[in-house]
């Protein structure tokens, strides 16, 4: 049995990476033609299980078996399986004619589940419940009770991905760098309707976009050092499965976030610059996702590394 897997934070940003990783890992199989029925089940399942499961993190498991896929995810939130159930019924010969505006989300997610799947279903796992959904041409059997689940650093992944590992990351000092970048971000969208500061609105526009397509990834960081942050810990190991251009873009962002740092420090924005601290963790953030993905070295943790400072090969900063 072909099995990939990865874990992302439950929340909504989550659901376009959960989706692209399932395309991905479909193509490298092989199974174009899965994927598009594929990709839109694993949205409204990842998209249930970030709103509805009341968990910390989803884990969404693509498994090739003779006759076809299983798509699942898998959550561990306190929501019971009990409650998951399609809120439209295909009694009606055409199923075209379902009225699914006036169902509840989780409802209507799993309704389409129900069309495009040749079955699905959902059981109780360790830690919340696992919902999962076949295609192909022949039945697949449940999962047997007891089915092994692999930790996330064991888990392959869709060639073009690779499973970054921040070893050993400041708790603390983490989130206030992810706080300082939702400032800044939240100020740079007010300059960016600012027609007469282009030098800002550039800045804004990239981060911005930059953010977006890993925002699954950054996310997870986020839950992880919050979990670790109410358990007394004082730094834990991130992961956060990537896919490989993610390294062009953090060192991209890298360099906005630069330039958003001077014009902080020149008043143009309210945010107060980065400090030392937070400039060389990102320093670091980035010299290990770019050098992990391109380079396929081990992690190195925070403790250990020797900064480089802003001249260094992670970039400025």
């Amino acid at each position: 049995m072909t099995e990939l897997r990865a874990r992302f934070a439950s929340v909504p940003a989550s659901v376009p990476g959960a989706r692209r990783f399932v395309t991905d890992g479909l193509s490298s199989w092989g199974l174009d033609s899965l994927a598009d029925d594929a990709a839109l089940c694993v949205t409204e399942l990842a998209a249930n299980a970030a709103l509805h499961s009341v968990g910390s993190f989803m884990t969404v498991v693509l498994t090739a078996r003779e006759g076809g896929v299983r798509v699942t995810v898998e959550d561990d939130g306190a929501v019971p399986s009990a409650v998951v159930v399609p809120r439209a019924h295909y009694d009606d010969p055409d199923p075209v004619v379902l009225d699914l505006v006036d169902q509840p989300t989780t409802g209507r997610g799993l309704a389409i589940v129900e069309v495009l799947a040749s079955g699905w279903g959902v059981e109780d796992a360790p830690a919340g419940k696992r919902v999962w959904a076949d295609f192909g041409t022949d039945e697949l059997p449940p999962y047997p009770d007891g089915h092994p689940v692999p930790e996330p650093s064991r888990a392959p992944l869709p060639p073009g991905w690779t499973l970054v590992t921040l070893a050993g990351c400041p708790v603390r000092l983490s989130l206030r760098q992810d706080e300082h970048l939702d400032e800044l971000v939240r100020e740079l969208q007010l300059l960016n309707a600012d027609e007469g500061n282009e030098r800002s609105r550039s800045v804004a526009a990239t981060i911005q976009g930059l953010l977006v397509a890993p925002a699954h990834a950054r996310l997870t960081g986020r839950q992880t050092a919050l979990l670790a942050e109410e358990q007394g810990q004082a730094y834990v190991d991130v992961e956060m499965a990537l896919p490989d251009e993610s390294s062009l873009m953090i060192r991209e962002l890298q360099a906005a976030v630069t330039a958003a740092d001077v014009l902080c420090e020149e008043m143009t924005l309210l945010t107060l610059a980065s400090s030392p601290e937070l400039k060389a963790l990102r320093r670091w953030m980035t010299r290990e996702v770019v050098e992990q993905i391109e380079l396929r070295r081990p992690a190195e943790p925070w403790t250990t590394w020797q900064d480089p400072g802003p001249d260094g090969p992670a970039g400025q900063g």
